[in-house]
């Protein structure tokens, strides 16, 4: 099993909320994914070398490069990709993560983080406190680097949506303004063998499994539409 976390996340992360498609007899293997896209798909490529990757996940910028991955090489294996963030170009989320990263580089960590747990929109958020998690894994420096660097990286064209050849579970986060439902439907869209699945916004909130375990229903359907 191959997974891919998102920008400023980390592979703890991915494994929580992926945890439910995992193979339970499988080997896991998730790379620090610390760049842009292009950095991203180059190490899961390297990771998967050598070996038998049954099923990959990933998500946020990790479901790009997995995305671009399978696009590139053709694999048939299947794939789990929740909750992308655009298509193609760069747009207005990934401007609102380029925003994430200039407040970090200014106020630092602690100071953003503060400000996230004082606000009582997002005090109690599950996302939150997935973010702290995920960014309590980098340096500062390094931190602001990964999210400059996903905020200007393109996702799959829908061309290159359309070559992977894979089974795929496109899973949407439902009214998440990073990570729209609507992207999640145009990938599901595109890729020829795909089945969409959402997710409410604040399911994960008490399980964090929620996109793992939609995702792996949606493989089952997958498989049994063949």
């Amino acid at each position: 099993m191959l997974l891919a976390h998102g920008a400023g996340s980390s592979p703890d992360v991915v494994r929580r909320l992926l945890a439910p498609c995992l193979p339970t007899d499988a080997e896991v293997v998730a790379p620090e994914l610390r760049g842009g896209v292009e950095s991203a798909v180059r190490a899961l490529a390297a990771a998967a070398d050598g070996r038998e990757v049954l099923l990959a996940g990933g998500v946020s910028l990790g479901a790009h490069a997995l995305a671009l991955l399978a696009a590139r090489t053709g694999v048939d294996r299947p794939l789990v990709l929740a909750m992308p963030a655009w298509t193609g170009a760069p747009g207005d989320v990934a401007a609102a993560t380029a925003a994430a990263a200039a407040d970090l580089a200014v106020r630092g960590r602690a100071a953003v983080l503060s400000s996230l747990a004082a606000d009582p929109l997002t005090r109690d958020d599950w996302v939150r406190v997935e973010l702290e998690a995920g960014w309590a894994t980098y340096d500062e420096e390094d931190l602001v680097t990964a999210l400059r660097a996903a905020s200007v990286s393109p996702g799959p064209s829908l061309d290159e949506l359309a070559s992977v050849r894979a089974p795929v579970a496109v899973v949407a986060l439902d009214d998440d303004p990073l990570h729209p439902a609507s992207v999640a439907q145009q990938w599901a869209a595109a890729v020829p063998r795909s089945q969409l699945a959402t997710v409410s916004r604040d399911a994960p909130a008490a399980d964090r499994g929620a996109l793992g375990r939609a995702a792996a229903i949606a493989l089952e359907r997958l498989s049994g539409s063949r």
